[in-house]
């Protein structure tokens, strides 16, 4: 399992967290979630040969948030 950690600024609320871990998780290849509101950050484990960091990012975009 490879990791990847994003910086989601604009996830401020239990709502934005549940809706991020929603998103992530729904993807084919996703494994473990690490979300830590205080810090903004979203630590996804994944299996590079199913799914591409990429495409994690995209989805969190996808549903509103800004991501680096």
């Amino acid at each position: 399992m490879d990791s990847v950690t994003f910086k989601v600024e604009d996830m401020v609320c239990s709502n934005c967290v549940d809706m991020v871990r929603s998103s992530v998780s729904a993807m084919k290849g996703v494994g473990n979630i690490k979300i830590d509101p205080d810090s903004k950050s979203v630590q996804v484990y994944y299996d590079s040969g199913m799914i591409k960091e990429q495409n994690i990012k995209h989805a969190i975009k996808d549903i509103g948030y800004d991501v680096q």
